[in-house]
C-alpha cells in the first residue's frame, strides 16, 4: 500500500474514532490530519513549480571503462527547502535502439542554483548522448510525488583510454614518399610549388598565408602551408563509408585503433593531419598534443553521416570502418572488434 493509501486509513480510523467517541482531543487529531494531508498536497504542488533542472554544458569529456563525473543545475527559486529530488537519465549511444536508465537522487538550496555531480561509467568510445527526462519531487512526508518531463541533452565524448602501440618506422625517405595531397584541388595560381599544399585557418596564421581566392569561392579561411611544416606531420585519412552499418561495439574498436595510431605517430613526428568525410565535405584536423586530441574525437563525433563518395587522400595512412590499417594499398594490421585492445598492446606495426 502507498504513503498515500496509508495515511487515508489513518484519517479514515481517526473520523470513525471521533464520530463513535465524540471527544475533543481525537476531533483535534482528525482536523490535523486533514490539515497536513492539504498542506503536503499543495507543497508538492509548490515543489513542482518552483524547481527545475538542465546541464550547465552541452559536452563532458570522459574516458571509456572509468567514472566520467558529469554535472546538472538544479534552479529552486521557492523560499522552502526541497527534500531529494530523483532526476532520471537515459543514456545512449548512436544507432543503439535501447536506452539505458539511470537514476539518482540530489538537493537544492532555497533560492540558489546547485551544481551537483553525478557518475557515468561507460562501456564504449563514442559519443554517449545523455537526456534528462524527469524530475520527480515530494512533499516532506513523501506522500504526494510530483512529475515534471524534461527534455534536455548533453553528450558525453567517451574517449579511448591512452594506448600507444610498438612502431617498428621504415626509412623516412620511403614514408615521406606518401605524402597527402592537398584537401582542396584547386588551383593556386602564382603560388610557388613549395606551397601547394592548403589547411583550414587557424587563428594565429599570416595574413600573407591566406589564400583569399579560393576564401572568397568557399565561404571559409584556407591558409597555404609551407614544405617545412609538411615535414613535421605525418597524415591519415579515416575512411567513414560503412558509417551507417556500424554499432556501438564497432565503433569502440575503430576509435579504438584510431586513438591508438595517432598516438604512436606522434612518437615520431610532431603532428598527425586527419582527414575524414563530414556530410557532403571533407574535413581535417591537426593532432599535436593530448588537448587537440580530445577536440578531434569530439568533431569526429558531431560529424554528420558521409554522403558521396570520399575524396582519395593520398594520405600516409588509412583506417577503414572495417578495422583496417593501411600504408598506401598494403595492409599493416587488420583487426577484430573483440582483439583490438590485445593487438594493440601485444602486436609490433610495421610503419
Amino acid at each position: 500500500m502507498t504513503r498515500q493509501g496509508t495515511w487515508v486509513l489513518l484519517i479514515l480510523l481517526t473520523w470513525y474514532l471521533a464520530g463513535m467517541f465524540r471527544t475533543l482531543p481525537l476531533t483535534v487529531l482528525l482536523l490535523s490530519e486533514l490539515t497536513l494531508f492539504a498542506v503536503m498536497a499543495a507543497l508538492s504542488a509548490y515543489f513542482h513549480r518552483t524547481l527545475d533542472a538542465a546541464f550547465p554544458s552541452d559536452a563532458a569529456f570522459g574516458e571509456k571503462a572509468r567514472d566520467c563525473p558529469c554535472r546538472v543545475s538544479l534552479d529552486l527559486r521557492g523560499k522552502l527547502p526541497v527534500g531529494r529530488p530523483r532526476l532520471t537519465l537515459a543514456l545512449s549511444y548512436p544507432a543503439q535502439r535501447r536506452k539505458t536508465v539511470q537514476r539518482f537522487y540530489g538537493g537544492a538550496e532555497p533560492g540558489q542554483t546547485t551544481e551537483l555531480e553525478f557518475y557515468i561509467r561507460p562501456p564504449y568510445c563514442g559519443p554517449l548522448e545523455i537526456e534528462l527526462r524527469q524530475i520527480l519531487t515530494w512533499d516532506y512526508l513523501f506522500l504526494f510525488p510530483a512529475k515534471r518531463k524534461k527534455r534536455e541533452r548533453m553528450t558525453l565524448v567517451v574517449l579511448p583510454p591512452p594506448r600507444i602501440p610498438r612502431m617498428s618506422f621504415q626509412s623516412t625517405a620511403e614514408v615521406s614518399g606518401l605524402q597527402s595531397q592537398t584537401a582542396v584541388s584547386a588551383p593556386l595560381d602564382g603560388v610557388s610549388p613549395e606551397t601547394r599544399d592548403l589547411r583550414e585557418y587557424r587563428p594565429g596564421d599570416s595574413a600573407r598565408a591566406i589564400h583569399w581566392k579560393l576564401s572568397a569561392r568557399t565561404g571559409q579561411l584556407w591558409s597555404r602551408e609551407y614544405e617545412d611544416e609538411k615535414e613535421e606531420r605525418f597524415t591519415l585519412a579515416l575512411d567513414l563509408t560503412e558509417y551507417r552499418r556500424m554499432r556501438p561495439q564497432d565503433w569502440d574498436a575503430f576509435y579504438e585503433i584510431v586513438s591508438a595510431a595517432i598516438l604512436g605517430l606522434l612518437r615520431r613526428r610532431n603532428a598527425v593531419r586527419v582527414y575524414w568525410r563530414d556530410g557532403a565535405r571533407d574535413t581535417q584536423w591537426d593532432v599535436s598534443d593530448a588537448q587537440s586530441l580530445q577536440a578531434f574525437f569530439l568533431r569526429l563525433y558531431r560529424a554528420e553521416t558521409p554522403s558521396g563518395t570520399p575524396q582519395a587522400f593520398l594520405a600516409d595512412f588509412s583506417i577503414d570502418t572495417n578495422l583496417c590499417w593501411k600504408r598506401g594499398t598494403e595492409i599493416i594490421w587488420r583487426f577484430h572488434a573483440p582483439n583490438v585492445v590485445r593487438d594493440i598492446l601485444e602486436q609490433t606495426f610495421v610503419i
